[in-house]
């Protein structure tokens, strides 16, 4: 498999003001964390302890970090102890809203769906509370969203341990950075899907032409069959995808690397 990267697009004609400068967030919270056992039987996915903080802090720092002051959170299962957590808990930089996804226990779509009402038609990140994102991640990919007419994922072109690709979302990417194709079962690819988008209004379209309940690769498939969606290249920022209690277990391990702020004062004290 060959690893070209993708050339920089051209960049977009800003208007004002540019989405990089005060972009809005939708976070993802609603499922119920099946594949993480006993972990979730009593608590939602977001609020699973990793290293003495809920998965989703990391992520929720991360946004401020790259300058998101506002998000909604899509909730669903154990709605209620979500919506507590993170009303008491969040940034105080980051003021949230809450939307319900109902049907929780269908396809990531409908948790999509539920927020299309506080977006309106404004571009805006797309992040998943069960991915750890670094501020480094989230900020580039907001940067390379320019004045937000073009959906961009965030896309990690170097090298992860074999065990973790087989289970990642792989990314076909040509030489002008768009995706071709988006999957877990590519033949050939050129990067994993972090779990964090830039999206443009138009992707609404793309949400509108797919059925009603799916997994989220259909809406972004269907997004890369417009040629509507482009590579992020956020190669080197820290990012991990915990969907089981393995996964939980090596992002444990690897966070104390990833932020060597936290860890100096883990030290001082």
């Amino acid at each position: 498999m060959t690893t070209p990267r993708p050339s920089p697009s051209q960049a977009a004609t800003r208007t004002s003001p540019p989405f990089d400068a005060r972009p809005r967030a939708v976070i993802l919270a609603a499922g119920d964390g099946g594949r993480l056992g006993a972990h979730t039987l009593t608590v939602p996915k977001p609020l699973v302890p990793l290293n003495g903080r809920a998965i989703v802090d990391y992520t929720l720092e991360g946004l401020v970090e790259a300058g998101v002051r506002e998000a909604v959170v899509v909730t669903g299962y154990r709605e209620a102890q979500v919506v507590a957590a993170l009303a008491d808990g969040a940034p105080p930089e980051l003021s949230l809203a809450f939307v319900t996804n109902r049907r929780f226990h269908g396809g990531a779509s409908l948790s999509l769906r539920a927020a299309r009402s506080w977006c309106g038609d404004a571009p805006f990140l797309l992040v998943m509370s069960d991915h750890v994102l670094s501020g480094a991640l989230v900020r580039r990919l907001a940067e390379s969203a320019g004045d937000g007419s073009q959906s961009r994922v965030a896309a990690d072109f170097g090298r992860r341990p074999p065990a973790y690709v087989e289970e990642a979302t792989k990314l076909a990417v040509d030489d002008s950075a768009r995706v071709t194709a988006i999957g877990k079962h590519l033949d050939t690819w050129q990067a994993l899907d972090t779990g964090a988008f830039a999206l443009a209004p138009s992707a609404w379209d793309a949400l509108d032409a797919v059925p009603e309940d799916c997994e989220l690769s259909v809406v972004f498939t269907e997004l890369a069959r417009r040629e509507a969606l482009f590579a992020a290249d956020v190669s080197g920022a820290f990012w991990y995808d915990i969907d089981t209690a393995d996964d939980l277990a090596a992002a444990a391990a690897l966070l104390p690397l990833s932020n060597p702020r936290e860890l100096a004062e883990r030290r001082r004290s």
